[in-house]
């Protein structure tokens, strides 16, 4: 019997050539985008768990107090992790991790060659056991036996010693410190947390042994015992900050345990952080929605279709249910049939989920490989998707059909039947819903993120490049190196500064005078020079940062923004300049000069204290150094940069980064996410196409001999298609009329996670209104027109 059903599901595919191929395009198009999306969001998340602890080790991280805005912050005074083991039990071990020089590039010097490096690290020597590391060379237990000693990745060593044996060999650090390669490990996984290509001993730098609770640098691990009590062990540290920090002195309330399993996803509205792999679980759940979306479409036009043809089985079928065909046998036919198109869209949908699979990675980012489509756990899912498909799209025909009388059947009112036709346009407008839900949304996305582009942020990094210094080791010689920076021709100006905006500065507190506990969270970077022209910063009231300083001068200059003037109790910015005010770098701090208020961070958060800052001797150096440009030839500028680089710091690598693009990629997140909607949205809807021409030209079949009625008694090429195409265009305006309520809800949920945002534009509204219009026309324009314009004999012969 199935075999006969086989036969016969060939058959009608073969009978109806152009709709059975519609009907698998669809599925296969739909079914490549979600075996895609569900790869990606598998590999999200698996991140980490390929460690053997992975269960039992969490990364801790702290509560801010309300002046540092009640905020979760990844990194942890360096006394945390010593602490936490000694004074709470039920921790194992523990280790900590901060990148070299708190994020800055290292400059590298390995024989004769200089290379940047990024993803140096200091840790514990706990971290190679807590996290099973492996070693290609070397012990793990005595890698770091010896003082200086630093252990490297296997890509590493391929690219630093190619033709040679890692080991014993000499790496200089920023022209500072020599160390030497004890031991190479295999590289991290690309869906680990960690990212680290370099590691040394904390234990060999200040950071290691100099334990205070006040530096919040360092990311903390702690491995527990199994079934430990983590909110007793949440408890038992949190205790530790009331015992060792005065509460007037306290910046951070509270300590938590983060599971391995929820760092990458659950991490990306948590402050700091070293690591380059953040993702979002929020992306996660729109991506599994967008998957479910494009594979219901595509099974609702498989529905439709089959729907609409039920008037070329219903004859069949009743002959079949006179003759004794039961309710289960005329169901399961109908389903065999469904699962055989489903299982042809699957073939091809694998096929070309294989040939996107480059494309997507390009747009998504992500790392996966295609072995992910072919593992045995995905091809199982696959299996239980194809099942679950087969029974969504082809239970309306199945189930109707197997159910209505069968004189019913035979007689042609079944055409007219009001539940075919209410289930027919029920979802036409869910499919239209969901394409206006979706043009709405990408077009206030993309009008949001243009905004962002375009929007004044209070300076200008436009024509600015950042070059890391942290490899000239003298005054004298950075003095020397801006000289000649700005001497070269396009220069405007250049200044030292620790960090870019909203890149590594520091985390201070500014106090209206001695003896007051109340401080104002403040963002510091130590500069010196015309950081203000450099910048393109807004100067309200008093003068740039001094470019030189007395060696007997003790004060610190500060050059503060809108937000430090107004919590100082200063109405006017001429008011403040000159005044002495206590800061977390120096209690005799001087007002130097107010800025406008500007967006050092993204514009998904408020603008914040900000004050740049000139002393002799700062905790935080200058890390990299600032130059504004303006010329018609950039190529050639930036060669001639290098070249002065190169000549003057023969020993030191030299790199470059331009302060738009940094700015840019504080919103990489966002624009990833338009982008894939944007594509996704675009494809389903093709998908929704696909069915509506189908639908269309059912429908157009089925009133062939109306139209050629029409025809003989003087109707037009212009009356007839408005006919056929109004009863559709009525469903698209109820589709919209639905949709624009829960277009505007979404949106402004997703316009929510912004501080500095647009509203709503009323065109979106108007612009789906208009594309889904125009897609109907298009859609059903083809077939209409085709059948008014055919001969009415043709239709009428068999009359």
């Amino acid at each position: 019997m199935l075999t006969n059903y086989i036969k016969i599901a060939f058959r009608n595919l073969k009978k109806n050539k152009f709709f059975s191929l519609l009907n698998i395009l669809g599925l296969s198009i739909g079914l490549a985008i979600s075996l895609l999306l569900l790869a990606y969001t598998k590999y999200e998340m698996s991140y980490d768990s390929m460690f053997p602890n992975q269960a039992d080790i969490y990364r801790m991280y702290m509560k801010m107090t309300p002046t540092y805005n009640s905020e979760n912050w990844v990194n942890l005074p360096n006394v945390v992790g010593p602490q936490v083991k000694e004074n709470v039990p039920g921790v194992l071990k523990f280790t900590r991790m901060v990148k070299h020089d708190f994020g800055a590039k290292a400059s590298l010097k390995i024989g004769n060659e200089t290379i940047m490096e990024d993803r140096l690290f200091l840790t514990d020597s706990s971290f190679f056991s807590m996290f099973h590391v492996e070693f290609v060379e070397g012990n793990p237990n005595t890698v770091f036996k010896e003082k200086n000693s630093v252990v490297i990745s296997e890509s590493r060593k391929k690219k630093f010693f190619p033709n040679g044996n890692a080991i014993n060999q000499l790496i200089a650090i920023n022209q500072k410190d020599t160390l030497r390669v004890t031991g190479v490990y295999k590289d991290f996984a690309s869906n680990s947390t960690l990212d680290a290509e370099m590691i040394y001993n904390i234990m060999d730098n200040w950071m290691g042994k100099n334990l205070s609770w006040g530096n919040a640098s360092f990311e903390t691990y702690v491995q527990v015992k199994a079934g430990a009590d983590m909110a007793q062990m949440e408890k038992n540290a949190t205790a530790l900050i009331d015992k060792n920090i005065p509460k007037d002195e306290q910046y951070y309330t509270n300590f938590y345990f983060q599971p391995l399993s929820q760092v990458h996803l659950y991490s990306s509205d948590f402050r700091s952080g070293y690591t380059s792999r953040v993702g979002n679980i929020k992306t996660i759940h729109t991506l599994l929605g967008l998957s479910a979306l494009i594979l219901l479409i595509a099974s609702i036009n498989y529905m439709n279709l089959a729907t609409a043809r039920t008037s070329k089985n219903a004859k069949e079928v009743g002959v079949n249910k006179v003759l004794g065909a039961r309710k289960s046998q005329i169901t399961l036919r109908f389903y065999t049939e469904t699962g055989l198109v489903t299982f042809l869209s699957f073939v091809i949908g694998f096929v070309l989920a294989i040939v996107l699979a480059p494309f997507f990675k390009s747009i998504t980012g992500a790392e996966f490989s295609l072995t992910n489509l072919f593992n045995l756990e995905f091809i199982l899912w696959s299996i239980v998707l194809w099942l679950m498909i087969t029974v969504l799209a082809g239970s309306f025909p199945s189930l109707y059909m197997s159910r209505i009388n069968s004189l019913i059947l035979m007689n042609k009112s079944v055409l007219k039947n009001s539940t075919v036709e209410l289930a027919k346009k029920g979802l036409v407008i869910f499919q239209f819903i969901i394409s206006s839900v979706l043009i709405i949304s990408v077009s206030v996305m993309l009008y949001q993120m243009n905004f962002v582009k375009k929007k004044n942020l209070g300076y200008n990094p436009q024509e600015v490049i950042s070059v890391p210094i942290k490899s000239i080791n003298t005054m004298e010689k950075l003095q020397s190196i801006m000289g000649l920076v700005n001497q070269l021709p396009g220069t405007l100006a250049s200044t030292p500064v620790q960090s870019m905006p909203g890149d590594n500065e520091s985390g201070k507190t500014t106090y209206r005078e001695i003896g007051d506990k109340t401080g104002l969270s403040t963002t510091t970077s130590s500069t010196f020079g015309p950081i203000t022209k450099t910048l393109g910063l807004t100067l309200l009231a008093g003068q740039d940062l001094p470019a030189n300083l007395s060696k007997t001068d003790t004060n610190t200059y500060v050059l503060i923004n809108e937000v430090v003037l107004k919590f100082l109790g200063y109405t006017e910015p001429q008011e403040a300049i000159g005044k002495k005010i206590l800061t977390e770098m120096n209690k005799q701090s001087i007002i130097r000069g107010v800025v406008q208020n500007f967006n050092f961070q993204s514009l998904k958060e408020s603008i914040g204290g900000y004050s740049y800052y000139t002393m002799n001797g700062p905790s935080e150096s200058v890390r990299e150094l600032l130059i504004r440009f303006n010329t018609n030839d950039l190529p050639g500028y930036l060669q001639k940069l290098e070249a002065l680089f190169k000549r003057e710091l023969p020993d030191a690598a030299y790199d470059f980064t331009f302060v738009d693009s940094h700015v840019q990629s504080l919103y990489s997140s966002e624009n990833r996410s338009s982008q894939i909607i944007m594509i996704f949205s675009f494809l389903t809807i093709f998908i929704a196409c696909l069915g509506l021409i189908g639908l269309a030209g059912f429908t157009t079949e089925q009133r062939s001999k109306e139209i050629g009625v029409r025809k003989v008694l003087g109707a037009n090429v212009f009356n007839i298609t408005g006919l056929l195409s109004g009863s559709f265009l009525k469903l698209v305006c109820i589709a919209f009329l639905i949709a624009a309520p829960i277009a505007w809800y979404i949106m402004n949920a997703w316009l929510a996670g912004f501080t500095y945002r647009v509203q709503i534009p009323w065109w979106s509204f108007a612009l789906a209104a208009a594309i889904s219009i125009l897609i109907t026309a298009l859609a059903v324009g083809y077939q209409t027109v085709k059948a008014a314009l055919a001969n009415p004999v043709n239709s009428l012969r068999d009359e």
